[in-house]
């Protein structure tokens, strides 16, 4: 398992989703992992995946019409870079969420699909999360292995030294990525 998957399954381990109605986005087919990682069973968990060829309970694209409906909890998981439209596919997954929504994405990672399209800082997420109505959002970097330190090297290697840049990132942590909860 990766470092990136293995992060993402930890943070995953700590969400309670017992008696919840549950909405897995971008769930594949037949994976339904969030189910089998997160505490608890749910009073119902359904998938959804644009793509239609997926055995999933819905079938969508997040960036455009979607259901009607509302669950208490809906996972994103490495599922918003995928999306064409990250600002409306946001708006579509605070539509859908009655409590907390969980969003996992990459930062520092290879292209991986031909619907590969975007990045996101923890910068973007705290400012469109709550722009678009989410009361409170909690993020935590995804960090490369200490001791590692291959980012670092691979930003000094560049010269892309970032407490050069901004000097208030003296510290910076080099992130591999985000594990989002946004509170309704």
């Amino acid at each position: 398992m990766s470092l990136s998957r293995n992060q993402i399954n930890q943070w995953l381990k700590t969400i309670d989703i017992t008696d919840k109605t549950v909405l897995d986005i971008g769930a594949g087919p037949k994976k339904k992992w969030t189910r089998k990682i997160a505490k608890g069973n749910p009073k119902e968990y359904k998938t959804a995946d644009v793509d239609n060829t997926f055995e999933c309970d819905y079938v969508f694209d997040l960036n455009a019409t979607i259901p009607n409906m509302k669950c208490d909890i809906v996972f994103c998981i490495e599922t918003l870079e995928h999306c064409w439209n990250p600002v409306k596919a946001v708006e579509n997954l605070h539509l859908l969420t009655k409590e907390v929504c969980y969003i996992a994405t990459p930062f520092i990672n290879p292209h991986h699909d031909k619907w590969d399209y975007f990045r996101f800082t923890g910068e973007w997420y705290e400012k469109v999360l709550t722009k678009i109505g989410f009361k409170k959002v909690k993020i935590v970097e995804r960090v490369a292995t200490k001791g590692k330190n291959l980012l670092k090297q691979f930003y000094q290697i560049e010269g892309l030294r970032v407490s050069k840049i901004r000097p208030e990132f003296n510290n910076y942590t080099y992130p591999i990525g985000y594990c989002v909860e946004a509170y309704r």
